[in-house]
């Protein structure tokens, strides 16, 4: 189920075009790190948002079986009323937009929300209140 739930994922982001931060279609949210305009929904079950994040390499990921990772996309989910989040997949790409790694985590948990990060940038675009 896993890896079925993978590859539908996979199979949707390969009709999203890859173009970073030059693209309408990718707003700026902090330094490396735009969201899929388009791509914001809230939440059914909660006063939240989720979001396609696309974050790129400032060094802190590792080659994986020996490719480079030049960016992630990664679906975050928000929790407005309680400022957590959790990631749900995070897919790993190589500079030339080659699919690298993916990891699909339908165990995530909430965790509280880091101040001054991309995470946190977004809560505050998209929570329509003062944390």
């Amino acid at each position: 189920m896993k890896r079925l739930l993978a590859a539908i994922f996979i199979i949707c982001f390969s009709l999203v075009p890859s173009y970073g931060g030059e693209s309408e279609e990718w707003d700026y949210v902090a330094p490396n790190n735009y969201v899929y305009k388009d791509g914001i929904m809230g939440l059914e079950n909660m006063y939240g948002f989720s979001f396609m994040l696309k974050s790129y390499n400032k060094g802190q990921y590792e080659p994986i079986n020996g490719k480079d990772v030049e960016y992630t996309l990664g679906q975050y989910e928000i929790n407005c009323l309680r400022h957590t989040y959790k990631i749900g997949v995070l897919d790993s790409y190589d500079s030339k937009d080659n699919f690298v790694n993916g990891d699909y985590n339908r165990y995530a948990q909430f965790q509280p929300i880091v101040s001054g990060t991309a995470i946190d940038a977004m809560a505050l675009k998209l929570c329509k209140f003062s944390q």
